[in-house]
């Protein structure tokens, strides 16, 4: 071993003249793991949050959606069809969705009516349990109106016909097969779907349709995609897709994340000038050793190398012990789920956490590039030791 690094290593254990300093170097290590760790933590819970809505989002909404400027238009089934040969495409089918107001006896509430084929609607099938024949109606939303699957629910819509008494809405009842769970109370509170047949009976409006759900094989080429298919729609339709509706959101989470981090490297960055603090501590009470080594023919570089190798073995102490620790927790919480959280405050009822290698790559990196930074100062100021002056005093 090089004698930089066996210095290195003599000096961080503790001798009872330099209590103090070993103590400060033990709360510097503290303070990298548990700074390394909150960042792995927390990066990867934000991580998973952002990872689970949009799969909650790319499952239950379409990926592109084709519109009308008019609002309502004729379905035409040739024209689907010439969307689904497009590359990329999985599915395409009609919806026709329109507010609503669902009912029991007792209670109402506001609700998103979708008249859809749910069969061919791609992931819209696995949230549901029941029967897809009939109406299914949110889970959260069936708690607020007091109905189970089996009962009759009375849906009204927000047009109708004028009477001699005034305006009389659309309303008609229908029983429950199944209950929508998203896992999003957003989504739970206010989905109800129906097969569009029967909404089409129900409202007399046949074959009307006011949107052309497309799902694709990749939803995050949905940008793309929907520029792409600008081109074949005809005048008065237009284009959008989930990425665009969602942007504002995702970019509020994007910044929240970035804040996140900056505000948790601080802990790293107060670790890093405790670090500063016990070298400068450890240099003036070595100032004696640094004498001798360099009348021996060590030079300045190697008196540098000392301390920079010191931070180097903290900062590395630190950094793999706070991974450990922050992966272990990540992986506790990920696999227990022992932190729950209020549906109606949140859009998930579960802490989501999903870890990113590249994440703690960076965040170990930037650690440990902190803690080599914070040790450039006291190792200069050990390595311009006067010689002559130290050694005739």
């Amino acid at each position: 071993m090089k004698f930089e690094s066996f210095l290195a290593l003599k000096y961080i254990k503790s001798k009872k003249t330099e209590r103090f300093i070993s103590f400060s170097s033990f709360i510097s290590i503290a303070g990298i793991i548990l700074g390394v760790a909150a960042l792995i933590i927390v990066m990867g819970v934000m991580n998973g949050f952002d990872n689970e809505l949009e799969q909650k989002i790319i499952g239950v909404n379409p990926h592109v959606f084709v519109k009308n400027f008019s609002g309502v238009f004729e379905y035409n089934p040739v024209f689907v069809k010439k969307i689904k040969k497009l590359s990329g495409v999985k599915y395409v089918y009609p919806l026709l969705t329109m507010q609503c107001i669902v009912s029991s006896d007792r209670f109402s509430s506001g609700g998103i009516l979708n008249g859809v084929k749910i069969k061919s609607s791609g992931e819209l099938k696995k949230y549901i349990k029941g029967e897809t024949n009939g109406v299914v109606v949110g889970s959260e939303l069936l708690k607020m109106i007091g109905l189970r699957v089996g009962d009759k629910i009375r849906i009204t819509l927000p047009f109708g016909k004028v009477t001699p008494f005034g305006f009389a809405p659309l309303s008609f009842t229908a029983k429950i097969t199944g209950i929508f769970k998203s896992g999003m109370y957003d989504y739970d509170t206010t989905f109800v779907y129906i097969p569009i047949k029967e909404l089409w009976a129900k409202t007399e409006m046949t074959n009307k349709i006011n949107t052309i759900a497309i799902i694709l094989k990749d939803p995050y080429r949905a940008k793309q995609f929907s520029n792409t298919l600008v081109k074949y729609l005809k005048p008065g339709f237009y284009a959008s897709n989930w990425i665009d509706l969602n942007s504002n959101f995702f970019s509020a989470l994007k910044l929240e994340k970035l804040a996140m981090f900056v505000i948790l490297m601080l802990v790293i960055l107060v670790a890093a000038f405790n670090i500063t603090s016990s070298l400068m501590m450890l240099a003036m009470e070595k100032v004696k050793d640094m004498a001798v080594l360099m009348a021996f023919g060590a030079t300045k570089r190697n008196i540098k190398n000392i301390f920079l190798k010191q931070a180097a073995i903290i900062g590395a102490i630190g950094v793999l012990f706070g991974d450990f620790l922050g992966l272990l927790l990540s992986f506790l919480l990920s696999r227990y789920h022992f932190i729950k959280l209020p549906s109606s405050v949140y859009y998930i009822n579960t802490i989501p956490v999903d870890i990113g290698f590249t994440y703690v790559a960076v965040i170990s990196v930037s650690a440990f590039l902190l803690v080599i930074l914070a040790s450039l100062y006291p190792a200069k100021k050990a390595a311009g030791v006067d010689i002559v002056e130290v050694l005739r005093q």
